[in-house]
């Protein structure tokens, strides 16, 4: 549902960006300032993508996408409510952080929770879910401009973003917290009780798989731990790990599709 709002997040705004009763709310902007308004956006998706790393490990990957969550929600009822064109612009970079903080912690919470074997799915639904959001924002937009003259022709389009945040917020309690964060924190018992919830509904917390992918991913703690604290000039640095060609990879795709 996540990647359902990127994806719809990313068209919306040009969806409603031409109608006439947009234009007339905020004095027939020019191509300068409607550039300004949709590129914030995504300047604030990447730094909340910046702050999601500074976060995800203290509230956990639950928490910050509750708190990415809650941001969007400010941000929507802003973009919704607007009547100044600074007022429009500001909302947009809530909302950016919010989702950047939500796009950056979900995969996190999916590679920690699945299993190998379905991450790969996981994945193509996740990608197929950005490209679904695009048109339905498209369609959203071009059922409401039947309201035009009206603000709700575009007030509209941007307020059902509502409606994925609400299904986020009212689903995310029912999840477990990554069982890789719990041990992270030396919360052993809690991951182990989810590794069995995960398993499945007969598993328990003394089954040997249970104990053996227990110990696994303590083992790899515990590693990481030795290692010490990465820092941010790993990232930008090749190294024997290839780190700065993973980052161009996995962003790589994403920046062309928003171009």
């Amino acid at each position: 549902m996540a990647f359902l709002l990127f994806g719809y997040d990313q068209g919306v705004l040009g969806a409603v960006i031409g109608l006439p009763s947009f234009r007339d709310e905020f004095d027939n902007p020019d191509s300068i300032l409607e550039g300004i308004i949709a590129s914030f956006y995504d300047l604030g998706c990447f730094f909340g993508a910046i702050v999601a790393f500074l976060t995800a490990d203290r509230w956990g990957r639950k928490g910050s996408i509750a708190w990415g969550s809650w941001v969007m929600v400010v941000g929507t009822i802003l973009q919704t409510s607007s009547t100044e064109k600074i007022q429009m612009t500001i909302s947009r970079v809530l909302t950016g952080i919010g989702n950047g903080i939500n796009t950056v912690n979900v995969p996190i919470w999916q590679a920690e929770s699945f299993k190998s074997q379905n991450r790969g799915a996981m994945l193509v639904i996740q990608s197929a879910l950005i490209a679904l959001g695009h048109p339905l924002s498209t369609f959203m937009g071009l059922a409401s401009q039947q309201a035009d003259p009206s603000s709700f022709a575009w007030r509209w389009p941007i307020a059902f973003q509502g409606f994925f945040l609400i299904i986020i917020l009212i689903g995310l309690p029912f999840l477990p917290e990554s069982p890789r964060w719990l041990m992270q924190h030396d919360r052993v018992e809690e991951a182990t009780v989810v590794f069995a919830a995960l398993e499945s509904k007969h598993a328990t917390v003394n089954d040997p798989k249970i104990i053996r992918e227990r110990d696994m991913v303590m083992a790899s703690v515990q590693r990481e731990r030795e290692l010490g604290e990465a820092t941010w000039s790993e990232v930008f640095t090749e190294g024997p790990n290839r780190n700065i060609s993973r980052v161009l990879l996995g962003a790589g795709p994403y920046m062309y599709a928003s171009s």
